[in-house]
């Protein structure tokens, strides 16, 4: 289900005034979480074009004569009404345009699951509400790679790695991140000083990691979402090149990554 006309995704948004001085804007979003507030309303977390990460109340959504009804579902990508007021944390959606639903995603318990994942991570490494077009566009790109069906772990391990990158926490795999020398061949990685080690460097704080890990990372950073889902590693090498970046950025963000979709995929691929 999509919106008709321009595509709302390359025009920046709309904006007024009301007479109650809240600044009303639309702007295309992808809905990261959803959480019931009340009987009838839910509170969004969204990811929006112009605004980066905002959250927002949807009153009344959960009525089944509500505007809203079938609209806001997680994950989809939506042109959002937005009531906006100076000094709150908490927007007003007034009205939302489904630009993509993600069907495919849905319908599919791998796709979805692996989406829930990526989302979860946006949500706990993008703190800040600058606005990111890349990122934005980047969330795109991996729901529509989800869409398309599997493979889903390395377009998952791709997006984080990317995710990583633009929100200022790149991971180096070119140069050694202590004294800045082509590391050629170590698998020596440290997660405090950024990312590989040359092996005159290496340290009790390092470990050593399969190379095929660094050279996905590197692939990853020069190759498109939908060349990386060609590529290839052993059986559990995404599960633990998943692992590496979570490690990561709990030392670099300080916060335990603790992501409750990871527990999920975990029980749906155990029971296979």
């Amino acid at each position: 289900m999509r919106t008709r006309g321009k595509n709302r995704t390359d025009v920046p948004c709309r904006a007024q005034k009301s007479e109650r001085e809240n600044i009303r804007v639309t702007t295309p979003s992808f809905i990261l979480r959803r959480v019931r507030w009340s009987e009838s309303s839910l509170i969004l977390t969204l990811y929006s074009l112009d605004f980066g990460r905002i959250s927002a109340i949807v009153k009344g959504a959960l009525r089944p004569k509500s505007p809203f009804y079938g609209r806001i579902e997680l994950l989809s990508m939506v042109d959002i009404a937005l009531a906006r007021r100076e000094g709150r944390e908490l927007d007003t959606a007034t009205e939302a345009t489904v630009i993509n639903h993600y069907d495919p995603i849905r319908s599919d318990p791998d796709a979805f699951v692996h989406s829930c994942l990526f989302a979860e991570w946006l949500m706990r490494t993008i703190t800040g509400s600058e606005p990111s077009h890349p990122m934005f566009h980047l969330i795109r790109g991996v729901f529509d790679n989800f869409a398309a069906g599997a493979p889903f772990w390395p377009v998952l391990c791709s997006g984080i790695e990317k995710a990583l990158r633009l929100s200022g926490f790149a991971m180096e795999v070119d140069r050694c991140t202590r004294c800045g020398c082509d590391p050629r061949k170590s698998s020596l990685w440290d997660a405090l000083s950024g990312g590989i080690v040359c092996e005159n460097c290496g340290s009790g704080s390092s470990e050593e990691i399969p190379q095929g890990l660094i050279i996905f990372l590197r692939k990853s950073r020069n190759s498109r979402l939908d060349e990386v889902r060609n590529l290839k590693l052993w059986h559990g090498g995404y599960r633990q090149c998943f692992d590496l970046m979570r490690r990561f950025a709990e030392v670099h963000m300080e916060t335990r990554m603790n992501l409750k979709s990871l527990a999920v995929l975990e029980a749906i691929e155990n029971d296979r």
